[in-house]
């Protein structure tokens, strides 16, 4: 049974080392839900780019992404931009399944996370004379599901929880929270093989 199954490992892991390296590069088009401090949720949808290398190790990639969502609450004149860059890596959540027109796919990775307060057009300035601006980091976590209808072309949903680590009590007072983006999109993809 033991010798069996050392047989099957290592077929299954010649089999997986064929799996070429893949390229892909499109747009996601997402719903941009951001959680700050105490209030409500803000919701915005938004459009996207992710430039993902698939099976730099089997069954493991890596994937760059950004946008730049503007947030709009209750006050029309006050609005709240995010420019999220997030870098992942990618775990095949079905490795064991050779499906050429189907990827499901786990993420976890950071992020650099820009964000600035808005007044009308201009960034909001504080009273101690700093301007509502910041460069925070963060971390991603979620899961793709990829639809192969060619070799060449995926169609995707994309589900991701950002958690920016943006809590400046000296700055910005007591209440100040760390804020979140909930993220759900569709996206396409043009796949590459190396």
């Amino acid at each position: 049974m033991f010798g069996m199954f050392i047989t099957n490992l290592l077929w299954l892991s010649s089999v997986q080392a064929a799996e070429p390296i893949e390229i892909s590069i499109g747009p996601q088009y997402s719903s941009y839900s951001l959680y700050m401090d105490d209030s409500g949720s803000l919701t915005e949808w938004n459009l996207g780019g992710e430039i993902g290398v698939y099976n730099i190790i089997p069954h493991i990639g890596l994937k760059l992404r950004g946008t730049k969502v503007k947030f709009y609450p209750l006050i029309m004149e006050e609005s709240y931009e995010y420019m999220p860059i997030t870098l992942c890596t990618s775990f095949d959540m079905i490795p064991f399944l050779r499906l050429p027109w189907l990827r499901l796919s786990a993420e976890t990775g950071l992020g650099l996370y820009n964000w600035k307060g808005y007044w009308l057009d201009d960034i909001i300035v504080l009273p101690s004379g700093e301007l509502m601006e910041e460069w925070d980091i963060g971390f991603v976590v979620g899961f793709t599901v990829q639809l192969r209808p060619t070799k060449y072309l995926g169609v995707e949903y994309a589900m991701r929880y950002n958690y920016i680590a943006s809590t400046d009590v000296e700055k910005y007072g007591f209440y100040d929270k760390d804020d979140k983006i909930w993220e759900n999109g569709f996206g396409v993809k043009f796949i590459l093989p190396l």
